[in-house]
């Protein structure tokens, strides 16, 4: 779990330069969700948002397989390309803000700093030893585990939802509204003080009263946090084991089912 953690830090850290793009070319929204990104494990990359230029919408990705950026056009022909090794964010935002600038976009707000900081992950350039392989592999199999879930838990629900990463947090994630009143949030976070693994979260949220958490019902897997900043039930990757993916899936659908079915009774 060490080089997954490691693998996620180095990620998040990259990912910024992505949610600054977003910030910058995509129009604003209240929620900040203009600024998050979505994992493609089909394709092994980390997206934005698409931005339109003056020859038709372009997109800024991560390469997760050869660490680059990539700006690549609505038929996913790379059309600007920059190595991450070796580079600190100073000079990787220049390099990818060149770009749009030949196009004629304006990326006066590009060095503006973002309104949320990150944590200081001890690192200021990744050269290309620092990457695990082992650890990008898992990375790729739980963040994919993740977008499944995600989808799976608003079939069930038969709701709508985005599932994207949020560039602050860096956590995998869905928020929908279930009933008038009621909103579920689900998805895969960072290893963090609270918990201290990576995890996936369930939490609700009600807009007419809070909710109760004195009798919490009986999880298979997993368990319910209470606290001043956030309450809700929790999975650790920990938990998931050296199960199978398709195991994994299975447990995670169960911890679904149970989280909100007491959610819904509330």
């Amino acid at each position: 779990m060490q080089e997954y953690n490691q693998t996620d830090k180095q990620v998040h850290w990259l990912s910024q330069v992505i949610a600054k793009v977003n910030r910058t070319f995509v129009p604003g929204k209240d929620d900040d969700s203009h600024t998050n990104l979505y994992f493609d494990a089909m394709g092994g990359r980390l997206f934005g948002r698409w931005i339109d230029g003056p020859d038709g919408r372009i997109i800024l990705a991560l390469n997760l397989q050869t660490f680059a950026f990539e700006w690549m056009d609505e038929r996913q022909h790379v059309l600007h390309e920059v190595q991450v090794f070796e580079k600190d964010l100073v000079q990787l935002e220049q390099e990818v803000a060149a770009y749009p600038a030949t196009i004629h976009l304006d990326t006066d707000r590009f060095s503006v700093p973002l309104h949320f900081g990150i944590p200081e992950y001890g690192f200021e350039v990744l050269h290309q030893g620092d990457v695990s392989s082992g650890g990008m592999q898992q990375w790729f199999v739980f963040r994919e585990l993740a977008n499944r879930s995600c989808q799976a838990m608003l079939g069930y629900l038969q709701a709508e939802s985005e599932i994207r990463i949020w560039p602050h947090h860096f956590d995998t994630g869905i928020y929908a509204m279930v009933t008038p009143d009621l909103g579920l949030g689900f998805g895969l976070a960072m290893e963090d003080a609270m918990v201290g693994s990576p995890y996936f979260y369930l939490s609700g949220y009600n807009q007419r009263k809070p909710v109760s958490y004195e009798n919490p019902s009986r999880l298979t897997k997993g368990s319910w946090i209470t606290g001043e900043h956030w309450n809700g039930a929790v999975l650790t990757l920990e938990m998931l084991g050296n199960t199978s993916e398709e195991e994994s899936g299975l447990i995670l659908q169960e911890f679904i089912s149970e989280a909100t079915g007491w959610f819904l009774k509330q």
